[in-house]
């Protein structure tokens, strides 16, 4: 009784009685010689001794125990390919070979950056269900482990998104842009454990998740590589995407199909950076977000955002904003909760340009809003109140745009103190004054993070607003206050020397000295070997306005997405 685990289980659940089981097995044995082999779980389900459910909860039950059983009506032709078994042998053979040459080099560089194991072993459900371990370079840090399971069990997925594991080395991720760290797999594929091309290798807690129809999935061996990991979107697939992948090479194989894939894979590894800055310029409207270090910045046109914007809070990032997102726990929440970020900076152009994502357009606060009120001056439902400006600024803003467009489109205007937003009696004044207005946008220029900050705090009492803009100096250029750059300035990407030059003493040491680095990250970042500050996205009494505001927090709660 102790060689078939899952038939104590049902009997100590008493789902079944020792006559069933016996009758059972017997039958599983005269069937080996005739049909082939069956495993019991569906034999008891055939003569109705068990249900589907009852035998879905010992599964999971014998999962937990490291007994695994599975069911497997016919062998699978991949299984009984020669050329597929020479092929993974003489491959096998090969990246062994490489991986020896590289292995004192990959040992230290591991032990530098982390000390501990070289290797790691992870349970693995192979062919029919049987268990093995898959070996790998270690390339996280010791724990990393536990917080898989924490923040897997956190968004109730059995798929973790390992190419943002912020608990990925330096060397880690050097390992993996290149795959380097799977060559120990090789060892698995001589072993006959899995082979050069086959399903994604699945863990014990996805084979829980297993339905019926889905346990082909395992009639075949799990491989290196496959049509998984060739997919570009591999990064953000959900267990039914990875499932219905797995099954289409399940039903469609062929050797050569295997050949296809291997191939596929080396131009994967070897030209993805070009392969990715290709695909990129040519099908940039396929990009809804661009990663750029810890925020996803919306990819859209300037006329998208008009057409679109009806309520929500827009976000304009550039360089400046980047890296203040790096030490600034609070301005990252905010950035996290807003509805709408986009490219506010030419640098930033360049920067998608060189990740191989590249932006639409460049949607600046001082363009857009000017744009945003043409573009509404018929429309009774909008109207603005201006915050910003020094003494009188906003009021001189104020009198221009509504003389530009034609009617009292600014129906308010105030220019707070300095220092006003650590004066609650201030803030809440305000607050009146914008509530009596009845304005449905409000433009709050007063610098980041300031601007963006206060409007996160206030939000929730100012029933009448619809729509927040962060707009940044743009009230001060609407007021012929400061003077903008030159347009071919701009379009080279550099108004920030303009600005230097216009106002050295307050923003040499921004640009010079803050925002250099943002460079070295970039480059970090395309090597993918940037590490994203461990921030929470929220707290715990934010609430999103809307499912836009929940897909955002979801890309940027504790990880940077780096491939959108």
């Amino acid at each position: 009784m102790t060689e078939n685990y899952l038939g104590s289980i049902l009997l100590k659940n008493r789902l079944i009685t020792q006559a069933q089981l016996d009758q059972a097995l017997q039958k599983q044995r005269q069937q080996a010689e005739t049909r082939g082999w069956q495993l019991l779980g569906e034999i008891l389900i055939e003569a109705q001794m068990v249900s589907c459910d009852e035998l879905e909860t010992v599964l999971g039950r014998q999962a937990q125990l490291n007994e695994i059983e599975y069911f497997d009506l016919c062998t699978h032709p991949s299984t009984r390919s020669v050329s597929k078994r020479v092929l993974d042998l003489l491959g096998s053979l090969l990246g062994l070979s490489m991986m020896f040459v590289l292995l004192p080099f990959i040992a230290i560089a591991i032990y530098l950056d982390s000390p501990g194991s070289i290797f790691i072993a992870q349970p693995r459900v192979g062919l029919r269900g049987k268990q093995f371990k898959l070996w790998r370079f270690r390339t996280t840090t010791l724990n990393a482990e536990q917080y898989r399971l924490k923040v897997a069990s956190e968004v109730g997925s059995k798929l973790f998104d390992q190419k943002n594991d912020p608990n990925v080395t330096r060397v880690g991720r050097i390992l993996r842009r290149f795959y380097l760290d799977e060559m120990p797999q090789f060892f698995n594929v001589l072993k006959g454990e899995m082979s050069l091309v086959g399903t994604r290798p699945p863990t014990l807690d996805e084979v829980k998740l297993y339905s019926r129809n889905d346990w082909k999935r395992l009639s075949v061996k799990p491989g290196m590589t496959g049509l998984w990991q060739v997919n570009r979107h591999k990064y953000g697939m959900d267990f039914e995407s990875v499932l219905a992948i797995d099954n289409a090479y399940i039903d469609r194989w062929q050797y050569h199909s295997d050949i296809k894939i291997l191939s596929n894979t080396a131009v994967h590894i070897f030209m993805g950076p070009v392969k990715q800055r290709i695909q990129g310029l040519k099908f940039a409207s396929e990009y809804n977000k661009v990663g750029v270090l810890n925020i996803p910045i919306d990819n859209m046109s300037v006329m998208e955002l008009l057409e679109q914007l009806k309520s929500g809070v827009v976000l304009t990032p550039n360089v400046d904003h980047l890296m203040k997102l790096q030490k600034d726990p609070d301005f990252f929440r905010t950035y996290a909760l807003a509805d709408y970020k986009v490219c506010d900076s030419q640098v930033l152009m360049y920067a998608s340009r060189f990740l191989g994502t590249p932006f639409k357009e460049k949607i600046s606060g001082s363009d857009f809003f000017p744009l945003f009120c043409d573009y509404h001056k018929h429309n009774e439902d909008i109207t603005v109140f201006l915050l910003g400006g020094a003494a009188g600024v906003a009021d001189k803003a104020r009198s221009k745009i509504n003389s530009k467009i034609g009617r009292a489109i600014v129906i308010g205007s105030h220019s707070p103190s300095f220092g006003f937003e650590k004066d609650e009696q201030e803030c809440l004044e305000i607050i009146e004054i914008i509530n009596q207005s009845r304005a449905s946008v409000l433009a709050v220029g007063v610098g980041a993070p300031k601007q963006e900050k206060w409007i996160y705090k206030y939000k929730h009492k100012l029933p009448h607003v619809k729509i927040f803009l962060a707009v940044g100096a743009t009230i001060d250029f609407e007021a012929g206050v400061i003077q903008r750059s030159p347009k071919w300035i701009s379009t080279l990407g550099l108004e920030w020397l303009f600005r230097i030059y216009c106002d050295p003493q307050r923003l040499w040491k921004r640009y010079l000295l803050e925002d250099l680095p943002f460079f070295w990250l970039l480059l970090q970042q395309k090597l993918g070997i940037y590490t994203s500050p461990r921030f929470e996205a929220s707290s715990k009494t934010d609430k999103p306005a809307n499912a836009k505001v929940a897909s955002n927090r979801a890309m940027t709660k504790g990880r940077v997405p780096t491939e959108v």
